[in-house]
């Protein structure tokens, strides 16, 4: 694919000694022969932690696994992956579920996201006007979108998905008394939007979210890592999905692949600290206060393990299907069940090899 920009992602940026604290040994390459790509649908995103810890400081290493990644700035990707343009593709649960339910060949193998990280910023002058602040109840905060233009990633991605649950929430029909915008090409798109007056706040994450609010005159709506609505305390998020080709094809590397995600919720849930530096590098570029900022609303969202759970499964399913039923579209068919979605071998393997 044309469109899809590969990058060498902070190799080794980790400290010797923080690696030692965990009880690892940093070899300098995967020892099995073991490799795969990995897709996501912008560079850089706290969304994307656990992935990158683990390939920041050698752990998918230490787990015998090379990991190629890559991004392609566009928000919904399950095509990529069904083409086999990568072996693993990071994003939303109900986006593989969109196309499992059509019968596409695709499982998700584990998770590490269980607050729905993408947040709700509107400028200023309209939550004044609505009189609400982030601390308002929830229904309240949903019924100031009425009358606004939200930017979202596209249709069918986790931050159009979310806006459209609390305009539901608010009974406000986003085709009439609300406008979505979809705005492809990450984070400087949609700033600049925000800042020429084309939208009137966004959902994304953080940090995108946070400069919203530091220099573009925007104000959190929902913060939904810190200060969620009590159905969404946990809601899966981010999963890694995998075609039935690779499942059949690269079995241990999909167990290598989990292994590496599975040392990396231990070692941020075991030493947030040190997780914090290799966060100070990876944003390097972002302004310090913007960093503190960022990564307090951010550090909170991490699983403890990578192993997806029944009751999320159907909190993700009940979200997707109210949202296909707004969209007036078939919903969810009765049968679909939790081993439909998920193949939990490989994780359940790596969680037994720690």
């Amino acid at each position: 694919m044309r469109d899809i920009e590969r990058r060498a992602f902070l190799q080794g940026v980790a400290s010797v000694g923080f690696i030692g604290s965990m009880g690892l040994a940093m070899p300098a390459t995967a020892q099995s022969g073991l490799t795969a790509s990995s897709l996501r649908s912008n560079a850089k995103s706290f969304l994307w932690g656990a992935e990158d810890f683990a390939q920041g400081t050698g752990l998918f290493t230490k787990s015998g696994l090379k990991l190629e990644l890559a991004a392609t700035n566009r928000g919904v990707n399950q095509d990529a992956l069904i083409g086999g343009a990568a072996d693993i593709l990071l994003g939303a649960p109900t986006q593989n579920m969109r196309v499992q339910i059509r019968r596409q060949p695709v499982k998700m193998i584990c998770g590490w996201v269980n607050k729905f990280a993408s947040n709700i910023v509107i400028k200023k002058e309209a939550a004044d006007k609505a009189g609400v602040t982030e601390a308002s109840p929830p229904e309240k905060k949903a019924a100031a979108l009425r009358g606004l233009k939200i930017g979202t990633t596209g249709a069918g991605g986790g931050p159009d998905q979310l806006a459209r649950y609390f305009m539901r929430m608010a009974k406000i029909d986003p085709d009439r008394d609300a406008t979505l915008v979809p705005i492809q090409g990450g984070v400087s798109p949609m700033l600049a939007a925000l800042d020429r007056g084309t939208i009137d706040g966004f959902v994304l994450s953080s940090p995108a979210s946070d400069m919203a609010v530091s220099k573009f005159g925007a104000v959190y709506l929902f913060n939904m890592v810190t200060n969620p609505p009590p159905a969404l305390q946990d809601y899966l998020y981010i999963t890694a999905s995998v075609s039935e080709k690779t499942i059949k094809d690269k079995p241990d590397e999909l167990t290598a692949y989990c292994k590496g995600i599975a040392l990396a919720l231990k070692g941020i849930a075991g030493d947030p600290a040190g997780f914090k530096a290799f966060a100070k590098e990876y944003f390097a570029d972002m302004d310090p206060v913007l960093f503190e900022t960022a990564f307090a609303n951010n550090v909170g969202m991490y699983m403890k393990t990578p192993v997806p759970t029944k009751a999320q499964f159907d909190l993700n399913l009940d979200f997707l299907d109210n949202e296909l039923k707004t969209l007036q579209q078939p919903g969810i068919p009765a049968g679909f069940k939790f081993e439909d979605a998920y193949d939990l071998r490989f994780v359940e393997k790596a969680m037994s090899s720690l």
